[in-house]
């Protein structure tokens, strides 16, 4: 199975893989760095981690900042 790892944070690429073998709990910080590595590919911003909150400046002036709490 191929995986990258960085920082601690293990992405598995294929998810049927990931059903079958690959059982964990996903915090709201590894949802944060996953969202923050697919929106790099989609959007020309800075994006900075700030305490559990993914900030997001647009190349246009325009700034975000996503927050993730699990229910």
């Amino acid at each position: 199975m191929m995986q990258k790892q960085s920082g601690g944070h293990i992405f598995v690429p294929d998810t049927g893989i990931a059903d079958a073998e690959f059982r964990c709990k996903v915090t709201a910080t590894d949802l944060l760095l996953d969202l923050k590595v697919l929106m790099k590919e989609c959007y020309v911003a800075t994006f900075s981690d700030d305490g559990g909150m993914l900030k997001i400046a647009l190349s246009n002036g325009q700034k975000f900042r996503l927050v993730l709490t699990e229910d």
